[in-house]
Formats: structure tokens, sequence, C-alpha cells
């Protein structure tokens, strides 16, 4: 049975950070509730959010043809570790196809303070106190989890990550197309296509009343 370490509750029991001193475990609790409450509405709205030190949180893209003209469009949400964190303490982390075209955002800070109740210095002192508590369980080869409420929980387990994120939030960012079923953006060239002329050995392919002038036309 794996035992993880929990981040917020090693941050909170660092002497050196203002966390016990300045700022009480809920309000730890707080901070990182809003952060996540943030990172879900903004994968909701299609933007990826992207935390110093810790990595990204985006969608996923990819369609999945099922004929010549149509595809199947699929969304899903996705996280990568750092890349820095990852080459500094040899973490495999899964880097999925995602589209360049989704714009990436900073948590608002401001936004997160006023909802915690807290000022925006303390907010971004929080964040990197979590973060820095990561890096050391990181750098300790522990198996470590970051719980974010209404988002997932993220976890390291021998130097693999995985981001676990919950259910609703994968039905929502997937059910979020209004279509599943849209034109592929391979295949939209076919509407340029010159329209083949119909075939004498298909008759179906060919209107009914074009038949009739036909057969009057060669038998009288």
């Amino acid at each position: 049975m794996v035992v993880y370490t929990n981040v917020l509750e090693t941050a909170q029991r660092n002497f050196q950070s203002g966390i016990g001193k300045s700022y009480s475990p809920e309000d730890v609790s707080e901070v990182w509730k809003q952060v996540a409450q943030f990172i879900r509405s903004s994968l909701l709205k299609k933007r990826a959010v992207d935390i110093k030190g810790l990595g990204r949180f985006t969608v996923q893209e990819y369609s999945m043809p099922v004929s010549s003209i149509y595809a199947i469009w699929s969304h899903r949400p996705v996280f990568y570790l750092d890349k820095r964190l990852c080459d500094s303490y040899h973490i495999k982390c899964v880097r999925l196809y995602s589209s360049d075209k989704i714009s990436v955002v900073s948590p608002n800070l401001t936004t997160i303070a006023r909802l915690a109740g807290l000022s925006r210095h303390a907010v971004e002192e929080i964040i990197n106190e979590v973060v820095q508590a990561l890096c050391r369980l990181c750098m300790e080869l522990k198996d470590l989890e970051l719980p974010l409420p209404s988002l997932g929980v993220l976890r390291i387990v021998n130097r693999y990550t995985d981001m676990r994120f919950s259910r609703e939030l994968v039905r929502a960012v997937h059910q979020d197309t209004t279509d599943p079923m849209v034109m592929a953006s391979h295949v939209r060239a076919c509407e340029k296509r010159p329209v083949p002329p119909p075939s004498f050995l298909a008759p179906v392919a060919v209107p009914p009343r074009y038949l009739r002038d036909l057969h009057a036309v060669n038998y009288g």
C-alpha cells in the first residue's frame, strides 16, 4: 500500500515559512481551494492555467475520423508538470498533444485573495510555499499528493506524475462541445471537389424525373 505525503501538511509544518506564523492552516486550504476553482472555470472555458514552478493545466483536443467527411472531436483536461522540475528530479510526465490555439493564463491572485479574505501578497506567498514544499518532497524521492478540491488530486509516485481529475470535470469538459459530429478540418477540402456525374449504372443516384426523360428519349 502506497503512503502519500500531503503537500499542504508538509508546507504547514515548515518552521521557516510564514505558514503557522502569519497564516493559519485554514488559510492555506482556502487559498488552494480557490486556486482549484479558478483552474476548473478556466478549463471549462478552454483556457490553460500555468502555475509557476508547478506546471500547466490545459485541455487536450483531438479528432477521430468516422467517415470521409465527419469526425468526432473529443476534449479532456490534462496536466503537464513543470519541465524544470522533471529534469531536476528525473520525474516522468506523459506529454499528450494539446492545441497551441488555447490561450494560457495565470491565476488571478486579486480575485483569489478577495474570495479567500486575504491580501494579494499573502496568496502569492502561500502558493509559493506549497510549490516549494512539493519540490522538497520530490528531492527526497517521496510519494506525494496535492489535493485540489473540485478539480482532482495531483500525485507523484515512483517519479511518475499522475493527475487524477474528478469525473464531473472530465464529463463537463467533454460535453461542452455542442455538436460532437462536426466537419473535420483535414477533410473540409472535400467541399471544393467537383460533383461527379451521375452514373447510369446506378440509377438510384439519378432523380426519378430525369429517368423518365431518359426513358422517353431512348424508347419513345
